[in-house]
């Protein structure tokens, strides 16, 4: 009896954070949606047909309008680059910051690139656009202090009402900074992250599924922002928080973006992904790479609950999403491995049971079968997202014995750059 109670409730658990919670959050998402829909259908027509003094009421519209476009242009922001021997990306990355169709004149816009202590021609690129276009900001690391202390030291330095933090490998579009510093027109808004598309090609390794697996999130973080304005941990690459709410990192973090959307929730403020604000990232299609990068994500998500706990919003609806979203998906390894022990079990005494346990076994063995197939230069695609999936789920018990062992340093290795 007490092993079927485990078997039930750790897969109702499994199911409700992979399907029954995204199924409910895209519905509310969408209901929300449709409401704001019909409210701007039925504030237009009012627009067509207005009453008596109508006019007034365009006018007034209009110089709305106008003011929220001037606000949006007033806001000063300053971009945060942390980098480490990026000298095969650093180069396009600074040309697609540059090309931003933000206001370039009257200083609302400063890019501040911190090398820290990189030693190839990472130095040499960031002066080079130094020289030429005032905007660019150079600091340099003698030693590696890792990213969080890298954007500690760059937030002090910033200048802008608005931080936004970005990877070395995140192209963003022409549109990207402006759309997202618009957000921060409403005071509630704390933080917003763009949109990320995928580039490479997905035939090659894990790009396909781990590309698959962005979407899904990226997706559901949306759906948590428009349901709630609870959007659970932002888009690293591409984000944008106010400065006078960014926290001071530890040294040791591993996952700075957590740590800050966490801090945005738990002070009150809202958090969203802008659609519209569209970035592109390559995708490494080694899955060792992808391996060791998700145990750091992993330690540092650990790192996280383990400083905010599993209910860190100040509202109700912020910590339902994180538990939901976050807390049961990185304990799914353990539920995972509960629902195996316990179908070990009870096979012997039911053939249900019986038959679960077969399925399993076959799954577990299906990674086997994608590596050889690899290996002789085949893929097949169910193959490789039973391998990712399973990865997924290594990583994140790797990533936690890590986290108990301790983390002295926050310092990163960047990954293979396609």
């Amino acid at each position: 009896m007490a092993a079927e109670i485990i078997f039930w409730i750790s897969g109702t658990l499994l199911a409700y954070t992979y399907l029954a919670y995204p199924a409910l959050v895209y519905t509310i998402a969408s209901c929300t949606r449709n409401r704001g829909h019909n409210t701007a259908t039925n504030s237009q027509t009012s627009d067509l047909h207005p009453p008596a003094g109508g006019s007034d009421l365009q006018t007034s519209t209009s110089t709305s309008t106008s003011t929220s476009t001037s606000a949006s242009a007033s806001a000063s922001v300053s971009i945060l680059m942390p980098v480490h021997n990026e000298e095969k990306v650093l180069r396009q990355k600074i040309q697609h910051l540059l090309a931003s169709d933000y206001p370039p004149s009257g200083g609302l816009l400063e890019i501040i690139i911190g090398s820290d202590a990189s030693d190839d021609g990472t130095d040499e690129i960031i002066s080079e656009f130094a020289r030429t276009d005032d905007r660019i900001v150079f600091f340099r690391s003698e030693e590696r202090t890792g990213k969080s202390e890298m954007l500690n030291i760059l937030a002090s330095k910033a200048k802008g009402e608005i931080l936004m933090i970005t990877d070395a490998n995140v192209m963003p579009s022409v549109h990207a900074v402006r759309l997202l510093a618009d957000r921060f027109l409403d005071p509630e808004t704390g933080l917003c992250d763009a949109a990320m598309t995928p580039s490479g090609a997905e035939g090659k390794g894990i790009t396909k599924q781990e590309n698959f697996y962005s979407r899904f999130e990226s997706a559901l973080k949306r759906a948590e922002g428009e349901a709630w304005g609870t959007m659970t941990g932002p888009y690293g690459g591409f984000y944008a928080v106010r400065k006078s709410i960014f926290p001071l990192l530890p040294r040791n973090l591993l996952v700075d973006d957590l740590f800050v959307g966490l801090t945005v929730l738990k002070k009150g403020f809202s958090a969203f992904n802008i659609p519209e604000a569209t970035v592109t990232e390559d995708t490494s299609p080694d899955i060792s790479g992808q391996f060791s990068r998700r145990v750091r994500i992993a330690a540092g998500s650990f790192q996280n609950l383990y400083h905010f706990g599993p209910f860190p919003g100040k509202s109700a609806q912020a910590s339902f999403c994180f538990f939901s979203h976050k807390v049961l998906r990185w304990i799914s390894p353990l539920l995972l491995a509960f629902v195996f022990m316990t179908t070990v079990i009870l096979s012997a005494h039911s053939v249900l049971y019986f038959c679960l346990l077969s399925i399993q076994l076959i799954f577990i063995l299906l990674p086997a079968f994608d590596m050889v197939l690899y290996r002789n230069g085949k893929t097949l695609t169910p193959l490789r997202f039973a391998t990712q999936f399973l990865m997924m789920n290594a990583a994140l018990a790797a990533g936690f014995v890590k986290s108990l062992k301790g983390i002295e340093k926050g310092i990163w290795e960047p990954t293979k750059r396609v």
